[in-house]
Formats: structure tokens, sequence, C-alpha cells
């Protein structure tokens, strides 16, 4: 899976991904880091749900549902659920 990287050099270990609330509304742009095989930290502008689709590309067919665990401003912790794991 290649994940978008932002700024070259400057992304400090941020990728681009999508966050889709699945409401009415688009996919959210935000910024993952620190990401690992369980979770991520996410930071976003704007309302994140408790749970929500992550895609780390913009066709949305790499992607993986998520819990929050923690928020602190806009930034919050993620796990990603195996049990809404999201194939295809």
């Amino acid at each position: 899976m290649k994940i978008s990287t932002v700024g070259g050099d400057r992304n400090h270990g941020r990728y681009v991904a999508w966050l889709n609330n699945e409401r009415a509304a688009p996919p959210t742009r935000c910024y993952v880091k620190d990401i690992s095989a369980t979770g991520a930290k996410l930071e976003a502008f704007g309302a994140v749900p408790n749970e929500f689709t992550l895609h780390f590309n913009r066709r949305g067919d790499a992607k993986v549902r998520c819990r929050v665990t923690s928020r602190a401003g806009s930034n919050c912790e993620i796990e990603f659920v195996a049990s809404l794991a999201i194939y295809g």
C-alpha cells in the first residue's frame, strides 16, 4: 500500500489520509502519524466521531475502521478495530 506523504522532508512523519464519518459529508483530509500495526495518532481539523473509516488513498480501497481512544485538541489517538476492518 502506498501512503501519501506531506511536504517532503518537512512532513515530520505525517501522512495524508481521509476520515470518513459515513454521513452525507465528503471525507475530510487529516494527517496520520506514529502509525503502528494496532493504531496511530491522528491530526484532524473538525469533529472526529468515536468510530469512523480511515482511507489511506483517495480511491478509498485502502481503508480501515478506527475507534478513538483519547483526544487532545485537534489530535487524537486511534486504534484499528480488527472486527470492523474493511478489505477491498
